[in-house]
Protein backbone atom coordinates (compact mmCIF):
# COMPACT_ATOMS: atom_id res chain seq x y z
CA UNK A 1 0.00 0.00 0.00
CA UNK A 2 1.21 3.62 -1.09
CA UNK A 3 1.98 5.85 1.73
CA UNK A 4 -0.39 8.33 0.49
CA UNK A 5 -2.99 5.63 0.70
CA UNK A 6 -2.29 4.70 3.86
CA UNK A 7 -2.85 8.07 4.81
CA UNK A 8 -6.46 8.62 3.35
CA UNK A 9 -7.17 5.54 4.79
CA UNK A 10 -6.07 6.73 8.41
CA UNK A 11 -7.40 10.05 7.90
CA UNK A 12 -11.23 7.97 7.25
CA UNK A 13 -10.48 5.87 10.51
CA UNK A 14 -10.12 9.22 12.37
CA UNK A 15 -13.09 10.86 10.79
CA UNK A 16 -15.26 7.74 11.14
CA UNK A 17 -14.48 7.55 15.00
CA UNK A 18 -15.27 10.76 15.47
CA UNK A 19 -18.60 10.69 14.36
CA UNK A 20 -18.99 7.69 15.92
CA UNK A 21 -18.17 8.94 19.25
CA UNK A 22 -20.62 12.06 18.48
CA UNK A 23 -23.67 10.21 17.93
CA UNK A 24 -23.02 8.02 20.88
CA UNK A 25 -22.60 11.23 23.03
CA UNK A 26 -25.99 12.50 21.42
CA UNK A 27 -27.96 9.35 22.16
CA UNK A 28 -26.42 9.07 25.60
CA UNK A 29 -27.52 12.79 26.18
CA UNK A 30 -30.90 12.16 24.48
CA UNK A 31 -31.70 8.54 26.81
CA UNK A 32 -30.63 10.81 30.34
CA UNK A 33 -32.63 13.53 29.82
CA UNK A 34 -35.48 10.70 28.96
CA UNK A 35 -34.84 9.47 32.46
CA UNK A 36 -34.24 12.42 34.52
CA UNK A 37 -37.31 13.53 33.05
CA UNK A 38 -39.17 10.38 34.09
CA UNK A 39 -37.96 10.48 37.61
CA UNK A 40 -38.01 14.09 37.93
CA UNK A 41 -40.78 15.81 36.65
CA UNK A 42 -43.35 14.49 38.81
CA UNK A 43 -42.05 15.52 41.78
CA UNK A 44 -40.81 19.05 40.79
CA UNK A 45 -44.64 19.68 39.76
CA UNK A 46 -45.91 18.68 42.83
CA UNK A 47 -43.41 20.60 44.61
CA UNK A 48 -45.04 23.67 42.19
CA UNK A 49 -48.47 22.99 43.59
CA UNK A 50 -47.69 22.70 47.13
CA UNK A 51 -46.34 26.41 46.78
CA UNK A 52 -48.64 27.76 44.91
CA UNK A 53 -51.65 26.72 47.41
CA UNK A 54 -49.06 28.56 50.50
CA UNK A 55 -49.09 31.23 48.63
CA UNK A 56 -52.58 31.19 47.59
CA UNK A 57 -53.39 30.40 51.31
CA UNK A 58 -51.65 33.39 52.58
CA UNK A 59 -53.17 35.41 49.96
CA UNK A 60 -50.42 36.52 47.77
CA UNK A 61 -52.65 37.06 45.01
CA UNK A 62 -52.08 34.17 43.18
CA UNK A 63 -55.07 32.29 41.75
CA UNK A 64 -54.51 28.32 41.73
CA UNK A 65 -56.69 25.12 40.24
CA UNK A 66 -55.26 21.79 39.66
CA UNK A 67 -56.17 22.02 35.95
CA UNK A 68 -53.60 25.16 35.23
CA UNK A 69 -49.89 25.34 36.07
CA UNK A 70 -47.89 28.39 35.03
CA UNK A 71 -45.46 28.38 32.54
CA UNK A 72 -42.13 27.63 34.93
CA UNK A 73 -43.82 24.56 36.72
CA UNK A 74 -45.15 23.43 33.23
CA UNK A 75 -41.33 23.55 31.79
CA UNK A 76 -39.91 21.88 35.17
CA UNK A 77 -38.42 18.97 33.72
CA UNK A 78 -39.74 18.46 30.91
CA UNK A 79 -37.32 17.11 27.93
CA UNK A 80 -35.93 20.59 26.83
CA UNK A 81 -34.90 21.38 30.52
CA UNK A 82 -33.68 17.99 31.46
CA UNK A 83 -31.40 17.29 27.67
CA UNK A 84 -30.22 21.18 28.92
CA UNK A 85 -29.68 19.72 32.41
CA UNK A 86 -27.86 16.16 30.99
CA UNK A 87 -25.46 18.45 29.35
CA UNK A 88 -24.33 21.13 31.66
CA UNK A 89 -23.77 17.42 33.45
CA UNK A 90 -21.86 15.37 31.21
CA UNK A 91 -19.49 19.12 30.31
CA UNK A 92 -19.14 19.72 33.95
CA UNK A 93 -20.23 23.42 33.56
CA UNK A 94 -22.86 22.63 36.45
CA UNK A 95 -24.92 26.46 36.48
CA UNK A 96 -26.60 25.13 39.33
CA UNK A 97 -30.06 26.63 38.46
CA UNK A 98 -31.73 22.81 38.86
CA UNK A 99 -30.48 20.04 40.64
CA UNK A 100 -32.51 16.36 41.08
CA UNK A 101 -34.66 16.11 44.06
CA UNK A 102 -35.44 12.91 44.67
CA UNK A 103 -33.17 10.13 45.68
CA UNK A 104 -33.37 8.10 42.47
CA UNK A 105 -32.88 10.71 40.63
CA UNK A 106 -29.76 11.83 42.60
CA UNK A 107 -28.31 8.53 42.21
CA UNK A 108 -28.99 8.10 38.53
CA UNK A 109 -27.14 11.52 38.26
CA UNK A 110 -24.00 10.28 39.95
CA UNK A 111 -23.90 6.93 37.34
CA UNK A 112 -24.87 8.92 34.87
CA UNK A 113 -22.08 11.80 34.84
CA UNK A 114 -19.92 9.23 35.71
CA UNK A 115 -20.37 7.66 32.62
CA UNK A 116 -21.02 10.94 30.28
CA UNK A 117 -17.99 12.89 31.46
CA UNK A 118 -15.61 10.29 30.39
CA UNK A 119 -17.47 10.05 27.27
CA UNK A 120 -17.64 14.13 26.60
CA UNK A 121 -13.88 14.12 27.10
CA UNK A 122 -13.34 11.84 24.50
CA UNK A 123 -15.54 13.49 21.82
CA UNK A 124 -14.05 16.53 22.95
CA UNK A 125 -10.42 15.69 22.40
CA UNK A 126 -11.13 13.54 18.97
CA UNK A 127 -12.42 16.67 17.38
CA UNK A 128 -9.76 19.45 19.27
CA UNK A 129 -7.63 16.52 17.17
CA UNK A 130 -9.01 17.32 13.84
CA UNK A 131 -8.89 21.09 14.68
CA UNK A 132 -5.38 20.72 15.61
CA UNK A 133 -5.14 18.61 11.92
CA UNK A 134 -6.65 20.83 10.13
CA UNK A 135 -4.31 23.94 11.33
CA UNK A 136 -1.56 22.30 10.99
CA UNK A 137 -2.51 21.47 7.47
CA UNK A 138 -3.13 24.96 6.93
CA UNK A 139 0.43 26.54 8.66
CA UNK A 140 2.40 23.78 6.58
CA UNK A 141 0.92 25.15 3.16
CA UNK A 142 1.90 28.62 4.45
CA UNK A 143 4.95 27.88 5.72
CA UNK A 144 5.90 26.18 1.88
CA UNK A 145 4.06 29.71 0.50
CA UNK A 146 5.75 31.60 2.08
CA UNK A 147 9.41 29.97 3.22
CA UNK A 148 8.34 30.22 7.08
CA UNK A 149 9.63 27.32 8.77
CA UNK A 150 10.83 26.35 12.43
CA UNK A 151 8.61 24.30 15.21
CA UNK A 152 8.63 27.68 17.11
CA UNK A 153 7.23 29.95 14.36
CA UNK A 154 4.68 27.17 13.62
CA UNK A 155 3.59 27.02 17.51
CA UNK A 156 3.15 31.08 17.45
CA UNK A 157 0.93 30.27 14.32
CA UNK A 158 -1.03 27.87 15.83
CA UNK A 159 -1.95 30.21 18.96
CA UNK A 160 -2.79 32.97 16.21
CA UNK A 161 -4.88 31.33 14.27
CA UNK A 162 -6.84 29.28 17.04
CA UNK A 163 -7.17 32.39 19.70
CA UNK A 164 -8.44 34.33 15.73
CA UNK A 165 -10.82 31.62 15.59
CA UNK A 166 -11.88 31.99 19.37
CA UNK A 167 -12.23 35.64 19.23
CA UNK A 168 -14.54 35.64 16.47
CA UNK A 169 -16.99 32.84 17.60
CA UNK A 170 -17.27 34.93 21.25
CA UNK A 171 -17.98 38.14 18.83
CA UNK A 172 -20.72 36.76 17.23
CA UNK A 173 -21.72 34.38 19.94
CA UNK A 174 -22.50 37.37 22.52
CA UNK A 175 -24.81 38.42 19.64
CA UNK A 176 -26.88 35.82 20.00
CA UNK A 177 -27.09 35.48 23.56
CA UNK A 178 -28.34 39.23 23.89
CA UNK A 179 -31.07 38.48 21.88
CA UNK A 180 -32.09 35.15 23.49
CA UNK A 181 -31.50 36.70 27.14
CA UNK A 182 -32.52 40.06 26.43
CA UNK A 183 -31.41 41.88 29.32
CA UNK A 184 -27.90 41.64 29.22
CA UNK A 185 -24.96 43.78 27.86
CA UNK A 186 -22.45 42.72 25.68
CA UNK A 187 -19.97 42.08 28.32
CA UNK A 188 -22.23 40.30 30.02
CA UNK A 189 -22.80 38.04 27.37
CA UNK A 190 -18.97 37.78 26.74
CA UNK A 191 -18.49 36.61 30.45
CA UNK A 192 -21.60 34.28 29.85
CA UNK A 193 -19.97 32.71 26.89
CA UNK A 194 -16.79 32.30 28.64
CA UNK A 195 -17.77 30.94 31.72
CA UNK A 196 -20.05 28.35 30.26
CA UNK A 197 -17.10 26.99 27.22
CA UNK A 198 -14.67 26.79 29.97
CA UNK A 199 -16.70 25.00 31.96
CA UNK A 200 -16.37 27.32 34.98
CA UNK A 201 -20.31 27.64 35.26
CA UNK A 202 -20.96 30.66 38.20
CA UNK A 203 -24.29 30.26 37.40
CA UNK A 204 -25.27 34.39 38.03
CA UNK A 205 -26.49 33.66 33.85
CA UNK A 206 -28.12 31.52 32.41
CA UNK A 207 -30.76 30.82 29.88
CA UNK A 208 -34.37 30.32 30.59
CA UNK A 209 -36.03 27.99 28.48
CA UNK A 210 -39.05 28.16 30.41
CA UNK A 211 -39.82 32.21 29.01
CA UNK A 212 -39.49 31.43 25.53
CA UNK A 213 -42.50 29.22 23.16
CA UNK A 214 -41.72 25.30 22.37
CA UNK A 215 -40.75 25.74 18.89
CA UNK A 216 -38.15 28.64 20.35
CA UNK A 217 -37.02 26.71 23.26
CA UNK A 218 -35.78 23.68 20.52
CA UNK A 219 -34.10 26.19 18.16
CA UNK A 220 -31.97 27.96 21.04
CA UNK A 221 -31.03 24.89 22.77
CA UNK A 222 -29.66 23.36 19.60
CA UNK A 223 -28.00 26.66 18.74
CA UNK A 224 -26.97 26.62 22.80
CA UNK A 225 -25.41 23.11 22.36
CA UNK A 226 -23.34 23.69 18.98
CA UNK A 227 -21.80 26.71 20.13
CA UNK A 228 -20.93 25.08 23.24
CA UNK A 229 -18.80 22.25 21.60
CA UNK A 230 -17.31 24.39 19.01
CA UNK A 231 -16.32 27.29 22.02
CA UNK A 232 -14.95 24.51 24.04
CA UNK A 233 -12.83 23.21 21.20
CA UNK A 234 -11.35 26.48 20.40
CA UNK A 235 -10.59 27.23 23.79
CA UNK A 236 -8.94 24.07 24.47
CA UNK A 237 -6.99 24.38 21.26
CA UNK A 238 -5.96 27.69 22.38
CA UNK A 239 -4.92 26.67 25.82
CA UNK A 240 -3.25 23.62 24.33
CA UNK A 241 -1.47 25.72 22.19
CA UNK A 242 -0.32 28.49 24.92
CA UNK A 243 1.35 25.68 26.49
CA UNK A 244 3.42 23.67 23.72
CA UNK A 245 4.86 27.06 23.11
CA UNK A 246 5.51 27.53 27.03
CA UNK A 247 7.10 24.30 26.92
CA UNK A 248 8.92 25.04 24.54
CA UNK A 249 10.75 27.73 26.18
CA UNK A 250 11.15 26.77 29.09
CA UNK A 251 12.84 23.21 27.43
CA UNK A 252 15.00 25.86 25.46
CA UNK A 253 16.33 27.69 28.86
CA UNK A 254 17.05 24.38 30.88
CA UNK A 255 18.82 23.12 28.14
CA UNK A 256 21.02 26.29 27.55
CA UNK A 257 21.64 25.47 31.24
CA UNK A 258 22.53 22.05 31.33
CA UNK A 259 24.73 22.62 28.74
CA UNK A 260 26.75 24.76 30.12
CA UNK A 261 26.72 22.76 33.16
CA UNK A 262 27.26 19.48 31.88
CA UNK A 263 30.53 21.39 29.88
CA UNK A 264 31.95 22.82 32.74
CA UNK A 265 31.60 19.54 35.00
CA UNK A 266 32.83 17.47 31.61
CA UNK A 267 36.17 20.15 31.37
CA UNK A 268 37.06 19.39 35.15
CA UNK A 269 36.81 15.69 34.28
CA UNK A 270 39.07 15.83 31.56
CA UNK A 271 41.56 19.24 32.70
CA UNK A 272 44.63 19.52 30.79
CA UNK A 273 48.30 20.15 32.59
CA UNK A 274 50.26 21.13 30.05
CA UNK A 275 52.45 23.97 30.97
CA UNK A 276 53.04 25.34 27.15
CA UNK A 277 49.79 27.61 26.52
CA UNK A 278 49.19 26.19 22.61
CA UNK A 279 49.41 22.88 24.42
CA UNK A 280 46.60 23.65 26.79
CA UNK A 281 44.46 25.77 24.10
CA UNK A 282 44.27 22.86 21.97
CA UNK A 283 43.57 20.33 24.52
CA UNK A 284 41.06 22.79 25.31
CA UNK A 285 39.62 22.64 22.38
CA UNK A 286 40.21 18.91 22.11
CA UNK A 287 38.08 18.26 25.19
CA UNK A 288 34.89 20.96 23.58
CA UNK A 289 35.25 18.30 20.48
CA UNK A 290 34.73 15.54 22.60
CA UNK A 291 32.19 16.96 25.02
CA UNK A 292 30.31 17.87 21.32
CA UNK A 293 30.56 14.44 20.36
CA UNK A 294 29.32 12.97 22.98
CA UNK A 295 26.13 15.13 23.28
CA UNK A 296 25.21 14.58 19.89
CA UNK A 297 25.57 10.63 20.56
CA UNK A 298 22.53 11.19 23.38
CA UNK A 299 21.02 13.56 21.12
CA UNK A 300 17.43 12.66 19.38
CA UNK A 301 16.15 15.46 18.37
CA UNK A 302 17.09 16.17 14.84
CA UNK A 303 16.98 19.57 15.13
CA UNK A 304 19.87 20.21 17.70
CA UNK A 305 21.91 17.02 16.53
CA UNK A 306 22.30 19.57 13.06
CA UNK A 307 23.26 22.10 15.22
CA UNK A 308 25.71 20.43 17.41
CA UNK A 309 27.34 19.13 14.39
CA UNK A 310 27.49 22.31 12.76
CA UNK A 311 29.68 23.29 15.96
CA UNK A 312 31.70 20.59 15.07
CA UNK A 313 32.17 21.78 11.56
CA UNK A 314 33.19 24.89 12.81
CA UNK A 315 36.29 23.40 15.16
CA UNK A 316 37.89 21.32 12.29
CA UNK A 317 37.36 24.39 10.24
CA UNK A 318 39.18 26.17 12.48
CA UNK A 319 40.76 24.54 15.36
CA UNK A 320 43.80 26.69 16.09
CA UNK A 321 41.00 30.07 16.25
CA UNK A 322 39.29 31.25 19.29
CA UNK A 323 36.83 32.65 17.05
CA UNK A 324 35.43 28.93 15.80
CA UNK A 325 34.49 28.40 19.38
CA UNK A 326 30.72 28.65 19.57
CA UNK A 327 29.44 31.91 21.33
CA UNK A 328 27.44 30.20 24.21
CA UNK A 329 30.82 28.31 25.23
CA UNK A 330 32.96 31.54 25.23
CA UNK A 331 33.24 31.73 28.99
CA UNK A 332 35.54 34.33 30.38
CA UNK A 333 39.07 35.02 29.20
CA UNK A 334 40.68 33.96 32.16
CA UNK A 335 39.60 30.41 31.15
CA UNK A 336 42.70 30.24 28.37
CA UNK A 337 44.72 33.08 29.56
CA UNK A 338 45.41 31.80 32.77
CA UNK A 339 46.32 28.41 34.15
CA UNK A 340 44.30 26.48 35.62
CA UNK A 341 44.75 26.08 39.62
CA UNK A 342 45.87 22.17 40.77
Amino acid sequence: MLPMELRERTVQRSVCQMVCLIAAQFVFLMSGAAVFMWLERGTAQEGYRKTLVLQDAFGKGFSFSDETLPPAAEHAWDFISTLYFSITSTTTIGYGHSSPETAHGQIFCILFSLMGIPLHMVTLGSIGKHLSSLVSRFLDWAAGRYMVKGQGRKDIGTFLVTSSLLGLFVIFSAGSVRLVMGDVSYVEAIYFIYVTISTIGFGDFVIRFEQHEDYNRVMILIMWAVSLYVGMTLLSATIVSISARARQSYRTVFDYWDMLVLRKAYKDAHRPHHDDEEERQEEFILVDKKFLIAQLDLQTDPTKRAEIQKWLDAYDLSSESEESSPEWMSNTPSEVSEPIPE
